[in-house]
């Protein structure tokens, strides 16, 4: 689920007529989140794991993709500042890389993440994370629950009431917002409220054994083609704020009671494990794709074809000879000075 929900959000970023609603895959994601790092990480909280710990074990886990990410995209951008040919200055470039590289929104510009735009999830990742290991981890399973029940009033009231307000942006909802300074707060509740809704059907769940099903294909399937839906309007918000609400945590939940059958389980983990870097350096590949495309009449569906082609491999390359490496110093690094300490 999370490599063809990556590829729902990659494909949505390069033309959105493909997957009208790839940005919900977003969502998904911090639901799915918040379930694995509860988990993961409850038992070695209640053992007495710190918060500096688990979050540079988070940087450790996170950062390296980020950084291809964030170098592809400002080398691009950098040369665009350089020919006068964007309206993004040098000030909010560099501001924009030093702040985004350490997980921090840029306090320059519109967007919170003006290099590389979707990681603006993962800036919002990361402070879910730091709440987790703050507050939540140590919550009761009804704490939590009552968490999530306000966090939903919140969400459907701010998501409203900002729509009330905005035009509907060709046909999409305010639910496609939450990464610019002035819409921040949509991100926030969404990211909130998923995020501990993982939590609890981690909680829930416990540690009930899969079980092997052909409807674990099924709910594969289900996913792109929740992510289709060609609404508009007030149809367009009410199913994104269904998807937050309910078809989110349902996709989390069939995942983690049902397993694929194992001819499919190799190509299914090579496509969990792809989803992350894929998700990390997609953007910096709309802008040479789109343009050679452009410039030399491609068709639409040759276009797609080489951005994937491209994404793909590229998420490939950094996952084997950056994000592994690095990760390892890293770990070498920030562990050695928890440990001194």
């Amino acid at each position: 689920m999370r490599g063809l929900a990556a590829l729902a959000v990659a494909i949505f970023h390069f033309d959105n007529d493909f997957v009208p609603a790839g940005y919900l895959a977003v969502d998904f994601f911090f639901v799915l989140s918040g379930f694995v790092l509860d988990h993961t990480y409850r038992a070695r909280f209640a053992a007495g794991l710190g918060t500096g710990e688990f979050m540079a074990r988070r940087f450790i886990r996170l950062w390296p993709m980020h950084l291809c990410g964030l170098a592809l995209c400002f080398g691009w951008l950098a040369q665009l500042v350089a020919r006068d040919a964007t309206d993004i200055g040098w000030g909010t470039l560099l501001s924009g890389l030093g702040a985004n590289m350490l997980f921090l929104p840029s306090v320059t510009g519109r967007d919170i993440a003006p290099i590389n735009p979707p990681a603006w999830s993962l800036l919002m990742e990361f402070g879910a994370n730091w709440l987790m290991a703050c507050f939540a981890i140590r919550r009761s399973t009804r704490a939590l629950v009552a968490l999530v029940g306000m966090m939903a009033l919140v969400l459907v009231g701010d998501l409203a009431v900002t729509q009330a307000f905005t035009p509907f942006d060709s046909g999409a909802s305010v639910v496609k917002m939450g990464y610019r300074w002035h819409d921040v707060h949509l991100g926030m509740v969404r990211t909130i409220f998923s995020f501990l809704c993982g939590m609890v059907l981690s909680r829930l769940l416990g540690s009930r054994p899969h079980r092997v099903s052909r409807r674990a294909l099924l709910a594969l399937c289900v996913v792109p083609l929740l992510l289709l839906a060609p609404l508009m309007g007030w149809a367009r918000f009410g199913y994104d704020l269904g998807f937050i609400l309910l078809a989110s945590p349902a996709l989390v939940w069939a995942g983690a009671r049902l397993e694929v059958p194992e001819g499919w389980r190799g190509f299914g983990e090579w496509l969990g494990d792809l989803s992350y870097p894929l998700y990390a350096v997609h953007y910096f590949w709309t802008y040479p794709v789109i343009l050679v495309g452009y410039s030399q009449g491609w068709p639409v569906g040759l276009s797609l074809t080489v951005f994937l082609v491209m994404v793909v491999a590229c998420a490939l390359f950094c996952a084997k000879y950056v994000d592994f490496p690095l990760r390892k110093a890293l770990g070498s690094v920030l562990m050695g000075i928890l440990v001194r300490k």
